[in-house]
């Protein structure tokens, strides 16, 4: 099948990045465990639409891991087919995702203050557009690492209760901070549990089965509560990633959601958007009377922002001079027209 962005996204092994040991050591651990089977894939269907007709864009992550990445011909949501399975993502998120991610072999006060910094950010984006400051609410974080989100929540006054699979962050910010932390995903929570906040940062794009995980989250979401979703934007990478797709690429996010694309799932599994943006940032909350909405089909979109990223990401160099913004902007204010 064609790569359809350029050469340098066929599978070569060889990660865009300059690992650390604890890194090679992890890609290595990844490698040997699809070689013998350990780690076994499966092919799925787009999780927007249902469909099964794609093209391929990239066969590696920026870790140099094999990684098929496509886009589906019918809606345009990206995603990865075939992935591996979830016995098999289990495993990583356990045993290699944080070393290959992070760096590290175990939490550290550097990643704790990341999460606190991101914290602060997500709580203000949430009480700008849902107001929650002199509320005292029972927030989870599914997905929350060492903690360093909630325990912004919990200063502010806040319930907080946060899951993960990682059980060496999970150690650090419970036996550090004090945290109310377990090892957990959402369909192993008591039943009885609900949340007015329900918190996906950079977590939403690592579910392997969104429908059910949207039902999970009903289950655990009061009937005026909202959800916030964070991942990384795919019409954003212009802004990020300095400006170079592959380095987005990795190979524990399953999906790559535009703010359309997430839109559509939420809306099939009966939440509204209430505010969001391109970054992707956006706040959603349960209506079971959603009509039905006609949703664009950004394959071509999304196919020629990609492609324009490509041909423009020579532009990031700029980023580290002086007049960076003065020509970046004119340069991206033709292109992406």
């Amino acid at each position: 099948m064609k790569i359809m962005l350029s050469p340098r996204f066929k599978n070569d092994g060889k990660p865009i990045y300059k690992l650390n040991e604890i890194q090679l050591q992890a890609k290595a651990d990844v490698e040997r465990k699809i070689e013998n089977g350990q780690y076994e894939f499966e092919e799925i269907n787009c999780a927007a639409c249902k469909s099964n007709e794609y093209e391929l864009l990239a066969e590696k992550d920026r870790y140099g891991l094999t990684y098929y990445t496509v886009i589906c011909k019918n809606c345009g949501l990206v995603y990865v087919s075939p992935r591996m399975t979830e016995k098999a993502y289990a495993e990583f998120y356990n045993a290699e995702y944080r070393k290959l991610y992070v760096g590290e072999n175990v939490a550290s006060e550097k990643f704790f203050a990341d999460q606190v910094f991101r914290g602060k950010r997500i709580f203000q984006f949430i009480n700008t557009n849902y107001e929650i400051k002199n509320k005292k609410l029972d927030v989870l974080e599914v997905g929350c690492g060492a903690g360093g989100i909630l325990s912004v929540f919990k200063e502010n006054g806040h319930n907080i209760t946060g899951i993960d699979l990682g059980e060496e962050y999970l150690n650090f910010g419970k036996e550090k901070y004090n945290l109310n932390l377990f090892k957990s995903n959402l369909n192993d929570m008591d039943k009885n549990y609900k949340a007015d906040i329900i918190i996906y940062s950079h977590v939403f794009e690592h579910i392997l089965d969104l429908d059910k995980e949207l039902d999970a989250i009903k289950s655990h979401l009061k009937p005026e509560g909202i959800l916030y979703i964070e991942v990384p934007g795919i019409k954003y990478v212009h802004n990020t990633y300095e400006m170079n797709f592959l380095k987005y690429l990795q190979n524990a996010h399953v999906y790559h959601f535009s703010l359309n694309s997430l839109t559509r799932i939420l809306h099939n599994n009966n939440f509204e958007l209430i505010y969001g943006d391109e970054q992707i940032r956006a706040i959603f909350k349960l209506n079971k009377n959603l009509q039905d909405k006609i949703f664009e089909n950004e394959y071509s979109t999304i196919l020629n922002y990609l492609h324009k990223t490509e041909k423009m990401r020579f532009l990031n160099v700029f980023r580290f001079k002086k007049i960076k913004w003065q020509i970046k902007k004119i340069f991206l204010k033709l292109s992406f027209k």
